[in-house]
């Protein structure tokens, strides 16, 4: 039977279909294995088994391997061995030899002539029963029957015993994984009681690493969770924990608590109440939020420092004496700006979003275009992320007035070298830019004004340039000495209103008696200006209808008159005016600052005129001095000769008639100092005839063969006694000849200046005169080793009727140096002076050895 032999083991698990729940179906549960020798035999079986409605394979080939049909699908084996027992008793063992065969019960099918000895053999084998002919078709399918009810019946206990190890594996899995997330979760899950202290019935192993307690304190009740809660944070906790399970939703809490060692940690928890008639637990995770609160503190700490910062850059940006205006990077929006910038534009900041958005803005050229978008400071740094700095724009405000801005633009970078915004300042330097334009007129018109003493031509030319540094108009009106007004210049920056200008002045001519205008100036020396002029004042101004008509198209919106006045005098007037559709201005209305400027204008042009005619008094007085000169050194001259011959016919007389007299040596002594002063006498006028003739320029040459140094020595020779009689010794060195074409007597008169003056200054010391020559040229030197001259003096000695010392001690006109530097010139040499005081001085002469005539 069944399981009756020793080596039965029990049958292999059944295989589970495809979705897992070990279940067999129907159609393919059990089958029927039916092995014989003659398939015809095999067929009668298997119509007496139809009934049963399973499956049945044949297999009639001895020689064909069944063990492909041997598998967990078959109920029974089915031995046809009627024709020859011993042939299926082989088989048997062939099909024994198969695992799967051991398990799946054999039927033999014998023949009635079976003896017991070939049953035994076939029990032997593991045969499980035997049925013998005749065979009942009731009695097999009975038999075979019965196989197939256990069969089906141990499918279905393997295949309910496979499901209760598979519930039991995802049961073991379903463990393992709670196990293994709720160990791997970064915070504590628990199970608490609904009150406090809340004590845990369960609680996962994180609750080590979040409260320095083991899961077993809280579940063992060593510790409750309350008691962790920070007593500050308790009662908040307690009533939202109350409120969530009143209103049966979930709660979120953040609060602190101490840990075991006593560390203070902060904590986030999400839980839920479980309920059954009534809340009996609460379930939920405690996460760990120290680092990220303390993050978060840091993040507000961070905050509010930047607040504080961008409360300090406001208030920093809104002292500032700049302007300052922040636009974002790329888009050009604006960001930020001072009321500085406000003011200073004189309009409210244009909301910008991009950089298009700025041609909004009134930036103008100097020629009046509005500025592109893309043409200002910031739009540039965007775009090029380059600094612009130290620009100067000009720009249009609302009320009229055009300001010059200084202003610099540059980028800001973030760390890793993005551009993130744009920062400009700019400043109103329009004063500073007026005043220095004002400053570098007024140096230019000083520079015009001094450059000619013809001032008419020079004052025409200040009109000229002061349009349009003082407007877009100037006329200038001089006193005549007949008491009239003449418009000597008018300049204009319009030509047609130039000559409407010209028009006014022909058509009704200026007078002292004029209540208004340049006449009226004239005659008070007081400065007019109308900030405003408006028709109602021409109207009034206007002495009829032409008059109005020529004012009208002068186009005036202000007028400013300064007097030109020096020395309790006044010469005429300045008039400056704005006109409709002049230049660009920061200004269109005249103003304190530029009367000043055009009084000093006007003080300078009065200045020029006053030493134009004080010039030409001084020219008539020169003229009249050079002229009296030289009458007078003339008519001097005259009875000097006689007096000179007197003088020398009574030095001839005195030894032949005094020879014995005591007192003829002292007579001899009084007439050589008569001769001394008249010699000087003779050389002072002959100075001052010098200087007519050098400042009429009629100082002549007459150039002849001459030796320099034979000249020397002659005039060393008169100069010898003078210097002898002072304490000096006179040496002459150098060559003895150094021959040249020169005026002998002018070359005489430079020596005996250079001589005297060595001798007047020389203290008393040695005197050394040297003349050498060098090719083409001759050198004269005199040296003496006196008192010396100053540094400040030694520029100043050669001109006219100066000193460098007191003509108190020294005596002298102080010609004497400015007509040997005029005769030296003349005869195309030079002359130089080299000094230091209580030293002595070298003059040095260099003249050309041959001259052209």
């Amino acid at each position: 039977m069944w399981g009756t032999h020793p080596e039965s083991q029990p049958p292999p698990a059944l295989g589970r279909k495809p979705d897992g729940t070990g279940e067999v179906s129907e159609e393919t549960a059990s089958s029927l294995l039916l092995v014989g020798e003659q398939l015809e035999d095999l067929t009668g079986l298997e119509e007496l088994l139809a009934p049963l409605r399973h499956p049945v394979h044949k297999v009639a080939s001895w020689s064909e391997a069944p063990g492909a049909l041997l598998d967990e699908s078959l109920a029974c084996i089915l031995v046809d061995a009627r024709r020859s027992w011993s042939v299926g008793l082989e088989l048997a063992r062939r099909l024994l030899s198969y695992p799967h065969a051991r398990y799946i019960p054999v039927l033999f099918l014998g023949a009635h002539s079976c003896g017991v000895a070939d049953l035994m053999r076939g029990d032997t084998l593991g045969t499980v029963d035997c049925l013998l002919e005749p065979l009942s078709p009731d009695i097999l399918r009975l038999k075979v029957g019965m196989y197939l009810e256990q069969h089906r019946r141990q499918a279905l206990m393997r295949a309910a015993l496979e499901r209760a190890e598979h519930a039991e594996a995802v049961a073991r899995e379903s463990e393992r994984m709670l196990h293994t997330l709720l160990g791997n979760v970064p915070g504590m899950v628990y199970r608490s009681t609904t009150r406090e202290p809340w004590s845990l019935s369960y609680a996962s192993q994180a609750a080590l690493a979040l409260s320095g307690y083991v899961a077993e304190d809280f579940m063992e009740g060593r510790v409750s969770w309350g008691e962790l809660i920070h007593p500050e944070d308790a009662p908040r906790v307690r009533e939202e924990v109350k409120r969530a399970l009143a209103m049966r939703s979930p709660f979120t809490l953040t609060y602190r608590i101490h840990t075991r060692t006593g560390e203070e940690r902060w904590v986030w928890e999400r839980g839920v109440g479980i309920f059954g008639s009534e809340a009996q637990a609460l379930e939920g995770f405690i996460f760990d939020i120290t680092s990220f609160r303390g993050a978060q503190q840091e993040r507000e700490r961070l905050h509010e420092q930047l607040e504080f910062q961008h409360q300090r850059l406001q208030a920093i940006l809104q002292q500032l004496p700049v302007a300052v205006h922040l636009a974002e990077a790329p888009s050009g929006r604006t960001l930020n700006f001072n009321a500085q910038a406000e003011a200073l534009l004189g309009h409210a900041m244009l909301p910008c979003t991009c950089v298009e958005d700025y041609a909004q803005y009134h930036a103008i050229h100097p020629d009046g275009r509005r500025y592109a978008a893309e043409e200002y400071p910031i739009s540039r740094v965007l775009a090029t992320g380059k600094p612009q700095p130290q620009e100067e724009l000009l720009y249009d405000r609302p009320d009229g007035s055009v300001r010059v801005f200084l202003i610099n633009a540059g980028p800001i970078w973030d760390a890793k070298g993005k551009l993130q915004a744009v920062v400009a300042s700019f400043m109103d330097i329009t004063a500073l830019k007026r005043a220095e334009t004002h400053q570098t007129f007024l140096a230019s018109v000083s520079e015009t004004l001094a450059s000619s003493l013809d001032y008419e031509a020079t004052l025409a030319h200040v009109v000229q340039r002061a349009v349009p540094a003082l407007g877009d108009g100037c006329t200038l009106d001089m006193l005549e000495p007949d008491g009239s007004l003449r418009r000597l210049a008018v300049a204009h920056g319009d030509s047609v209103r130039k000559e409407i200008s010209q028009e006014l002045a022909r058509h009704q001519p200026l007078r002292l008696e004029d209540p208004t205008g340049p006449g009226a100036v004239t005659r008070t020396g007081n400065t007019e200006l109308v900030a405003e002029v408006t028709d109602e004042l021409l109207v009034r101004y206007a002495k009829n209808s032409r008059h109005l008509e020529l004012l009208r198209g002068t186009g005036i919106t202000s007028s400013l008159i300064v007097p030109l006045h020096a020395r309790d005098r006044t010469f005429g007037a300045l008039s400056f005016f704005y006109c409709r559709g002049g230049q660009p201005r920061a200004s269109r209305r005249y103003g304190q600052e530029e009367q000043r400027l055009a009084e000093d204008l006007g003080r300078r042009a009065a200045l020029a005129v006053d030493n134009a005619s004080l010039y030409r008094e001084a020219q008539r007085a020169v003229q009249l001095r050079d002229d009296f000169l030289s009458v007078a050194s003339h008519e001097l001259k005259t009875p000097l000769t006689p007096l000179n011959l007197k003088l020398s016919a009574l030095s001839r007389e005195i030894p032949r008639c005094c020879d014995q007299e005591p007192r003829a040596q002292e007579l001899q002594r009084h007439l050589e100092m008569a001769r001394r002063q008249l010699r000087k006498l003779s050389m002072l006028i002959s100075a001052l005839f010098d200087i007519s003739r050098i400042a009429q320029g009629r100082l002549t040459l007459d150039v002849t063969e001459t030796d320099l140094g034979e000249v020397l020595g002659e005039v060393a020779a008169w100069f010898a006694p003078e210097a002898a009689r002072v304490g000096s010794k006179l040496w002459v060195e150098g060559e003895p000849h150094v021959p040249g074409r020169w005026d002998r007597l002018r070359l005489e008169q430079v020596i005996t200046n250079l001589l005297s003056n060595a001798i007047r200054y020389g203290a008393g010391r040695p005197i050394r005169a040297r003349v050498e020559s060098d090719g083409a040229r001759a050198r004269l030197v005199v040296r003496d080793e006196g008192i010396g001259i100053s540094p400040e003096a030694q520029d100043r000695i050669f001109g006219k009727f100066e000193r460098a010392v007191s003509d108190r001690h020294y005596g002298g006109l102080g010609l004497g140096l400015y007509i040997t530097r005029s005769i030296v010139e003349a005869m195309g040499g030079t002359i130089r002076v080299e000094s230091r005081l209580g030293q002595g001085s070298t003059f040095t002469v260099d003249l050309p050895r041959s001259r052209q005539e």
